[in-house]
C-alpha cells in the first residue's frame, strides 16, 4: 500500500424515444425527444488490500432492486465486491423511471438491461484503467438553489420560495490525476435537478450535465467529470423552468468547480475502506380505521372528479396510485403493526482523510450538516439518492410544520409516513458507522 491507483470511464445511457419520465405526476405523455444525453461515470480506487468503485448516473433515483442488480453487475464485470460500490443518482427529473415508484412513469424493461449492461462496461473499463493517481481536493462558494419550503400567511408551508431557508452554499470538487488514461472530477453539492418542470417532455442530465459539459470541455477530454448530488430534500434550483436557465446554473456551477479546483490542496488517499449496514427506520403508528377511511372516501373522490373533468390518462393513473395507497393504509389501519419499518442503507466510503457517505433517502441538508459536523474525518461529503432512494428524510422541526415533504411525499413512495424522530435514527447510524471506518474497525 505505497500509492492509490485510479482508473475512470464514462458512458451514455440515454433511453430511446417514447419511454415515460420520471420526477412528476402530473406530466402528461412520455418523453417526446432527446435534448441532451445522460450519462454513467465510473471511478475505481485500489490502494493494494482494497478496490471500490464510485458510479454517478444521470437518474431520477434507483430502488434497493436496481441498486442490488447494478451492483451484482458491477461485481462480474470487475470482481469489486458489491458492498464497494456506491452508487449516486444526479436526481434529474428529466430521465427515465427506473425506482418503482407509485404512478411516477412506467418501467421500461428493455432500457433497464441496457443500463445494466452499460453500467457493468463503464465499470470494466475503469477497472481496466488503474494507474497510480494522486489526488486534490478543494471548495468554492456557490449558490443555484434555494429552500422551496415556502410559508404561506395563513401558516401553511408549500412548495414555493424560502430566501431564508438553509441552502447548500459550496461546491466541494475532488481532482483525481491519473498517470496514464483518464482522470477525473468529483464535483458535489445539494440541489434538486428541477430547473424543467413537469411540462419538459425532453430527456435532459440537468443543470448537472450542463456543468458536466462544460467541465469536459474545460479539460479537453483530459478529466471524467462526474457530479454527486447532496441532501437537497428541501431545496429546488433558483431559477425559471427553461433550457436557458439549465445552462446558467451548469455555467455558473463549472465556474465553481474551476475556481475549486485552482485553490485545491492535495488529499491524503490511502488508505481505502468500505462499510454498508442497513438501518430500520420507525414509522408513524397507523392512523385509526375510520381516520383511514376518511381518506380513502377522499382520494377516490378526487379519483372520481378527474375522470369527470377529463385529465390526462397519466394524471388518472398517477392518482390511481394513491388510492391504491390509500387502500393500503386502511389494511394497515386495521392489522395495527408494531414492528413494521423502513429499511435504509448507510454506506460510507474511506478515501484516506475523506469520507463518502451514501444515504439512501431524499434528505434534508440540516443531516448532511450535522454529520459533517461529527465525522471524525477531515474532509466528509455527505450524499442523498445513493444506493437506492426510499422516501424523504425530514427534520423533527419540518413534520412540525408540515408541507409535502413530511406529509405527502410518503403516498408517492407507496409507504407509511415516516416518524419524526426516523432521521435522527439514521444520523446516530451514520456517525456510528463513521467512527467505525475511521478507527478501521474490522467489520468494514
Amino acid at each position: 500500500m505505497t500509492q492509490i491507483k485510479a482508473g475512470a470511464s464514462r458512458s451514455e445511457i440515454t433511453p430511446p424515444v417514447g419511454v415515460d419520465l420520471a420526477g412528476y405526476a402530473y406530466r402528461e405523455g412520455a418523453c417526446i425527444g432527446v435534448h441532451d444525453d445522460l450519462w454513467c461515470g465510473t471511478l475505481v480506487l485500489d490502494d493494494g488490500r482494497t478496490r471500490l468503485a464510485l458510479i454517478a448516473l444521470d437518474l431520477l433515483e434507483i430502488d434497493f432492486e436496481a441498486d442490488a442488480m447494478l451492483r451484482q453487475a458491477v461485481a462480474a464485470s470487475t470482481g469489486i465486491a458489491p458492498e464497494h460500490t456506491l452508487i449516486n443518482c444526479s436526481h434529474t427529473h428529466a430521465g427515465p423511471p427506473v425506482a418503482r415508484l407509485a404512478g411516477l412513469g412506467a418501467r421500461n424493461t428493455e432500457y433497464i438491461d441496457f443500463l445494466r449492461a452499460r453500467v457493468a462496461e463503464t465499470a470494466a473499463t475503469a477497472a481496466s484503467r488503474l494507474a497510480p493517481a494522486a489526488l486534490r481536493h478543494g471548495a468554492a462558494p456557490v449558490r443555484v438553489g434555494i429552500n422551496r419550503r415556502e410559508t404561506t400567511p395563513d401558516g401553511e408551508v408549500k412548495i414555493g420560495r424560502n430566501p431564508a431557508g438553509l441552502v447548500d452554499t459550496l461546491v466541494r470538487a475532488i481532482e483525481v490525476r491519473v498517470e496514464s488514461g483518464p482522470g477525473a472530477v468529483l464535483f458535489h453539492h445539494a440541489c434538486h435537478g428541477t430547473t424543467l418542470g413537469q411540462d419538459n417532455r425532453h430527456i435532459s442530465a440537468e443543470w448537472m450535465g450542463a456543468a458536466a459539459v462544460r467541465l469536459a470541455a474545460e479539460s479537453k477530454g483530459a478529466s471524467i467529470p462526474m457530479f454527486l448530488q447532496g441532501c437537497c430534500g428541501q431545496i429546488n434550483p433558483d431559477a425559471e423552468t427553461t433550457f436557458d436557465e439549465v445552462y446558467r446554473l451548469g455555467a455558473t456551477m463549472a465556474g465553481a468547480v474551476v475556481a475549486a479546483l485552482d485553490g485545491a490542496e492535495c488529499l491524503t488517499s490511502l488508505p481505502v475502506a468500505a462499510r454498508m449496514q442497513q438501518v430500520k427506520l420507525p414509522f408513524q403508528d397507523p392512523l385509526t380505521p375510520e381516520q383511514a377511511r376518511a381518506q380513502l372516501r377522499r382520494t377516490k373522490a378526487e379519483h372520481e372528479r378527474l375522470q369527470r373533468e377529463g385529465a390526462h390518462a397519466y394524471i388518472l393513473r398517477a392518482h390511481e396510485s394513491l388510492v391504491k395507497h390509500a387502500a393500503r393504509m386502511l389494511e394497515r389501519a386495521e392489522r395495527r403493526p408494531t414492528d413494521d419499518a423502513l429499511a435504509f442503507a448507510v454506506q460510507v466510503l474511506r478515501i484516506g482523510d475523506l469520507a463518502m457517505v451514501g444515504l439512501s433517502g431524499e434528505v434534508f441538508l440540516e443531516f448532511a450538516r450535522e454529520i459533517e459536523a461529527r465525522s471524525p474525518f477531515p474532509h466528509t461529503l455527505v450524499l442523498g439518492y445513493a444506493n437506492g432512494c426510499t422516501c424523504y428524510i425530514p427534520t423533527e422541526d419540518a413534520f412540525a410544520e408540515g408541507g409535502y415533504e413530511a406529509v405527502d411525499s410518503f403516498r408517492w413512495y407507496g409507504i407509511p409516513p415516516l416518524a419524526p424522530q426516523a432521521g435522527d435514527v439514521m444520523l446516530q447510524a451514520v456517525v456510528g458507522v463513521l467512527n467505525d471506518v475511521w478507527s478501521g474497525d474490522p467489520g468494514q
